[in-house]
């Protein structure tokens, strides 16, 4: 009887790995992924390479990276000028359509896309989220114009010019992304009356949303990492639930002396106080991270 042939033993190995990877997918909890201004769901030097790091880690995991538009081009630009309401509308479809997804899932959402996914799981979370990842999210949003890091500067620089012109007036909460998490510390009534997004998914205004507690006490884990030297967000507290102290922009209240944590609006203390909080720090500029850090410290929170 002769020696199985080169092709066969191709076929079999292929089969063997299929297997394999089969196996893995069983094992780990699906992870859906949402990038952060001026990045898109698939560029090979960012989503794309987190993708490749994950999978190296857990082998044959599902990853679905959002993607907002029907082009990679279109999620770019969207997420400068595209109303993050309908941004988060779209992905609550996206999320349900998804039947990889159906079971629930791991969620990893890098610098704005910290915050939308968390609108996600306040508005939608079906399927739910499991673990929330938020990596340099602005929860609590920010008071100073961010600089220009994504392949478009142009994108940007029209972003920051709107912005400047008045984060508050209509056309640009209606259409300039940054705009709608624009906490202004120095005039918040107008923040309140104007913004269109930021003071509803943290339940700041007067009729507090119940759906939205429920929903953000569901997970099982939460995890806000810090980056300790960020030049773009201001304030960088602002990642682990801080603000500016209202009346001013200097001092910083933390988030569990914050009028959010201690009136638990979200339900964010009672997953604190259930030890369901990790607040995590990597030193460096905004998601400046190593491979090895992702590994060593989020990798974890997505094998459960």
């Amino acid at each position: 009887r002769g020696c199985p042939s080169m092709m066969m033993m191709s076929m079999i190995g292929l089969a063997l790995l299929a297997l394999i990877s089969a196996a893995y997918a069983d094992t780990y909890r699906p992870i859906v992924l949402w990038h952060g201004m001026g990045d898109t769901c698939c560029y090979p030097f960012s989503m794309g390479k987190i993708e490749k790091l994950i999978q190296a880690n857990l082998p044959g995991v599902y990853i679905h990276s959002i993607k907002v538009g029907e082009t990679i081009a279109d999620d770019e630009v969207n997420s400068y000028f595209m109303n993050v309401n309908e941004q988060v509308d779209l992905v609550c479809e996206m999320m349900k359509n998804d039947t990889n997804l159906s079971k629930g899932f791991n969620a990893i959402g890098f610098s704005q896309g910290g915050q939308f996914l968390r609108a996600y799981i306040e508005r939608c979370n079906n399927p739910p989220v499991y673990n929330l990842l938020s990596v340099g999210g602005q929860h609590q949003g920010v008071f100073g114009l961010p600089r220009c890091m994504g392949a478009n500067h142009s994108l940007c620089e029209v972003m920051r010019k709107l912005v400047n012109s008045g984060a508050y007036e209509e056309y640009v909460q209606d259409h300039v992304t940054q705009a709608e998490y624009w906490q202004d510390p120095l005039n918040m009534a107008e923040y309140l009356a104007k913004n269109v997004f930021l003071p509803d998914i943290n339940n700041q205004l007067p009729n507090k949303n119940a759906t939205y507690k429920a929903n953000f006490e569901s997970l099982n884990k939460l995890v806000l990492v810090l980056f300790t030297e960020d030049t773009m967000v201001q304030p960088r507290e602002s990642e682990w639930f801080g603000f500016y102290t209202e009346g001013q922009d200097k001092a910083i209240t933390n988030m569990r002396n914050s009028t959010l944590y201690l009136e638990d609006w979200i339900g964010l203390r009672t997953l604190d106080e259930a030890g369901k909080v990790t607040q995590l720090s990597c030193v460096g500029d905004h998601l400046q991270f190593s491979d090895e850090w992702f590994v060593e410290n989020l990798v974890p929170f997505l094998k459960g």
